[in-house]
């Protein structure tokens, strides 16, 4: 008898605790999904929607660029120079695990308020990731490869071209996924507190106008973004890449 009095007693306390939840919710401004769908049309209608995804795509894409082209070529001496990674790998590991929320005192510090500030939260929040998937991918390339194409006679830029690249890819557009993600996070907590238009300041706004509609709306955005740029773009190229490898079907 004794456990199903402590399965009713359970049941009573869930009850009541249900209960108190949607007392709370009743009184205060909680989302519905009529309410999110009138927010999101209103919000394309009005254009504020497309033009704070034109900001923030622009944002992650001149952000993203830089961190790629830096962080690819801090791989790139890290695998080629062993010096270099000995002195820079740890701290390339240490620095990549940083919260992005992390960069943005140094930010402010650095930059101030605008868009120099938001830009170097999304650079420093890929660049790690990228030179880590670069460097991994280049250092794995087995070297029973590169002999191979030396007794092909290939020259130095045809065994990198030919060989070492595209045996490290794989691992190269592992990073380049990887750090586009926390390049993402990092935009919107930057437009959180700096921008004056994109999702993240959009994300704000709901929040200083209590409108918990439009805040799950934004986050619907950023959540659709995110999971379009994922699978349209790096899913494409990476099955691209292992059905060249006979891994995937075409």
């Amino acid at each position: 008898m004794a456990p199903v009095k402590t399965k009713h007693r359970s049941l009573a306390l869930a009850i009541f605790a249900a209960s108190v939840l949607a007392a709370a919710s009743a009184e205060a401004d909680s989302p519905s999904p009529a309410g999110i769908a009138r927010n999101l049309a209103h919000g394309f209608a009005s254009g504020d929607y497309l033009r704070a995804l034109g900001a923030s795509a622009l944002r992650i894409a001149a952000g993203f660029t830089l961190a790629a082209l830096l962080g690819g070529a801090l791989g790139i001496l890290q695998a080629a120079f062993t010096p270099v990674r000995r002195l820079c790998g740890p701290l390339t590991t240490g620095v990549q695990a940083l919260p992005a929320v992390c960069w943005l005192p140094v930010a402010l510090l650095w930059f101030g308020r605008g868009e120099s500030a938001v830009l170097f939260c999304v650079v420093v929040g890929s660049l790690f990731a990228v030179a880590l998937g670069v460097r991994d991918g280049l250092a794995q390339v087995p070297p029973l490869l590169r002999r191979v194409g030396q007794t092909f006679g290939l020259s130095r830029w045809s065994q990198i071209t030919r060989i070492t690249i595209p045996a490290a890819l794989p691992a190269i557009l592992a990073g380049l996924k990887q750090g586009w993600s926390f390049g993402w996070r990092a935009l919107m907590a930057g437009e959180l507190i700096y921008a004056t238009a994109g999702l993240g300041r959009s994300l704000t706004a709901g929040r200083e106008a209590g409108d918990a509609n439009q805040v799950f709306a934004v986050m619907l955005l950023i959540l659709f973004l995110g999971v379009a740029v994922d699978r349209l773009g790096f899913g494409l190229i990476e099955k691209r890449v292992l059905a060249k490898r006979g891994l995937a079907s075409a």
